[in-house]
């Protein structure tokens, strides 16, 4: 669908940031368009938190500039903050009540209006209706965070930014906060940008990606094309795509279908929608594989079979790396780890469907 202009809600023309003579972003252009729900990811030191700032007129790009859609151009930087909230990875609450804390944010944009409304209907979405009368000195760190998220959610900002809101949290609390966000967000019609270093996040939050390496954006989409046609390595990387193969096209079965060499040895098959002008025989290619896209047991094409070299749990799963002759992942749920009662030095037989498989130049 083409983007048209009153759709875009926030605009990046010519943008860059410098810091102490060293650039920090360098981005040409980007939009965010109404309704939508993004995640901003990249390594460390990528420049997602700095980026966020700049979108959110926290921070002034060093040249370009940052245009919101929704308000004049000649409307100044507090006006056009009045239109956004931030949500920080720490809380930072006033030392006052939980309810004075999200009452505030309102009476200090003059919202005065149906204040008491607000302040309740947001601590019943949280689910801290029971803490409004407590002050932020007993409050755990997730009770914290969902005061923070409900002082936002109440001001009824056009542009949510959350940045890495539940980084600080531990894996219980972090798991319910995460569904329970993901359910108001998803449900309202307001706009986000998620700033995030786990990937796992994402499917919950948000319904677009765009990457940042070294302050540019490198790839842009859908969570579907971030997380199955990964760009590089290193969007590969984090994306949780933790399968990596090097190789060569050995032959072109079809224009959608390759057979490609494996630098150890290994032959498989790869459905590329690239076409028949996309990969040329004797092309170097790189293969990505995400480790739960592998399949225990045989199949008709890829049949693999591997030694367990490592055993770890990952949430409710369990990931296992394996020898087969070159390093392979493969995620398994509890019940088929039970039943097949994996250890060590162990062999077992898998597969992985054609199309499942992603697929790079060198």
């Amino acid at each position: 669908m083409t983007i048209v202009e009153q759709d875009i809600l926030l605009e990046v023309n010519k943008l860059t940031w410098q810091k102490e003579k060293k650039r920090i972003l360098s981005i040409p252009s980007l939009q965010i368009n109404q309704g939508d729900h993004t995640a901003l990811i990249g390594a460390n030191g990528s420049g997602k938190s700095s980026l966020l700032k700049i979108l959110s007129f926290l921070e002034k790009p060093t040249t370009g500039e940052v245009s919101l859609k929704t308000v004049a151009e000649r409307c100044s930087v507090i006006e056009k903050r009045r239109k956004m909230a931030v949500v920080f990875q720490e809380p930072l609450l006033l030392n006052m009540t939980v309810y004075d804390n999200i009452a505030y944010g309102l009476k200090l944009r003059g919202k005065k209006k149906d204040v008491a409304e607000k302040v309740e209907y947001w601590l019943e979405r949280l689910k801290i209706g029971h803490l409004k009368k407590r002050h932020p000195r007993n409050l755990s760190g997730g009770e914290a965070q969902r005061v923070s998220i409900a002082r936002a959610m109440a001001l009824d900002p056009q542009l949510l930014f959350l940045d890495e809101p539940f980084s600080a949290l531990d894996a219980p609390t972090k798991g319910q906060l995460l569904e329970d966000l993901s359910a108001i967000v998803k449900k309202s019609k307001m706009t986000t940008l998620f700033v995030t270093h786990d990937f796992s996040e994402i499917p919950f939050m948000a319904d677009k990606i765009i990457v940042l390496s070294e302050g540019e954006v490198v790839q842009q989409g859908t969570v579907e094309d971030i997380f199955y046609r990964p760009a590089n390595s290193a969007v590969a990387k984090l994306v949780g795509a933790d399968n990596e193969w090097s190789g060569y096209v050995l032959k072109k079965e079809s224009s959608a279908h390759f057979i490609i060499k494996l630098e150890s040895g290994k032959e498989l098959l790869v459905e590329s929608s690239a076409g028949e002008n996309g990969f040329a025989e004797g092309q170097g290619v790189i293969l990505f594989a995400r480790s739960e896209d592998l399949a225990l047991g045989s199949a008709i094409t890829n049949n693999l079979r591997g030694q367990i070299k490592r055993l770890s749990p990952y949430g409710w799963q369990y990931k296992l790396t394996l020898d087969c002759g070159f390093p392979v992942t493969v995620l398994i749920d509890k019940h088929s780890f039970l039943q097949l009662k994996p250890e060590l030095g162990n062999y077992i037989d898998l597969h992985i469907v054609p199309r499942k498989i992603h697929m790079i130049k060198k």
